[in-house]
């Protein structure tokens, strides 16, 4: 294996090692794959290209190159010019003299300031189902892209299209925990509706008014299946914290020697089965309230 070769398979285990990693900045990931690609087939100028399905056109979500912030105003319809080419037909593309070709479109280019001579342009693939297309243009040293180029731009391809589409499903979850946890708080009545005659429980819910207005810890005492639980949300309702979480522990059903992992979470290697960094449930409940049932049940030492 030449020294070239080496260092390109050092860049993809480096990209691969981000990708891993890191999805919290979807831009700055796309940016540092299409960067690694341009650089290792030595082009002059990138983009990479989202397909809305809904509208069946492309839009430029990252150029290197002269464009700048003058592409996010452009659209691709699908079958236009290069790019478009590529996502209708789903196949890459080796354009060695953009000059004499007289079937791919490439006035966008020009309006984007690019003199394109040369252009390589693949297709971003999950599951054969194209979702985008990373385009290069003009090599380095007034050469032609050729097939080796295009083998290691498919492979960056890949990479970006499973960066997107597990970045899409983190967002989803992230959406769906925020509206799972929002809905828990969403009236002032919250999940459950206290209604009480008993001068006994009336009295624990004029102790919550005056309790939920500050921030101190509440011990609730009591038998199993008396409402610990809900005395616990009327707690969160009433106070000052009922636009924020409120986060549900049952400390017996977790067990023990996983149970300081879920309440303060870890971060990735801590220890063997941590392949990814996790929030522990007081850091989800940042802001807002935490309810351990069962505490008795923890061990003295956590």
């Amino acid at each position: 294996m030449s020294k070239i070769d080496v260092q390109k398979f050092h860049r993809l285990i480096e990209t691969n090692a981000l990708i891993n990693s890191n999805y919290g900045d979807l831009n700055s990931l796309l940016t540092h794959i299409l960067d690694s690609a341009t650089r290792l087939c030595e082009g002059e100028a990138s983009s990479l290209l989202l397909i809305n399905k809904e509208t069946q056109e492309l839009h430029f979500e990252i150029l290197l190159g002269n464009a700048g912030e003058k592409a996010k105003s452009f659209t691709v319809k699908m079958g236009e010019g290069i790019a478009g080419w590529v996502a209708l037909h789903n196949r890459a593309i080796i354009i060695t003299d953009a000059d004499k070709d007289k079937i791919h479109s490439y006035d966008i280019l020009k309006e984007l300031n690019f003199d394109p001579k040369t252009v390589l342009a693949v297709p971003m693939r999950i599951k054969d189902d194209c979702i985008g297309v990373i385009e290069l243009i003009n090599k380095k040293g007034d050469k032609a892209f050729d097939e080796e180029d295009l083998e290691w731009l498919e492979i960056f391809a890949t990479q970006a299209g499973i960066a997107v589409v597990n970045a899409r499903s983190i967002e989803k979850a992230h959406d769906k925990i925020k509206q799972l946890l929002h809905e828990q708080t969403k009236t002032g009545l919250g999940t459950h509706t206290v209604i009480a005659k008993s001068p006994a429980i009336l009295e624990k819910l004029q102790i919550i008014e005056r309790v939920a207005k500050t921030d101190s810890s509440v011990l609730l005492l009591g038998e199993s299946g008396v409402g610990k639980e809900i005395f616990a949300e009327q707690i969160h309702l009433k106070s000052s914290r009922i636009g924020k979480p409120f986060v549900k522990v049952n400390c017996a059903a977790i067990p023990e020697g996983l149970l300081e992992s879920e309440l303060f979470g870890h971060v990735k290697g801590a220890f063997t089965s941590a392949i990814a960094s996790r929030h522990g449930r007081f850091e989800l409940a940042d802001g807002g309230t935490i309810f351990l049932d069962e505490i008795a049940e923890l061990s003295l030492a956590l």
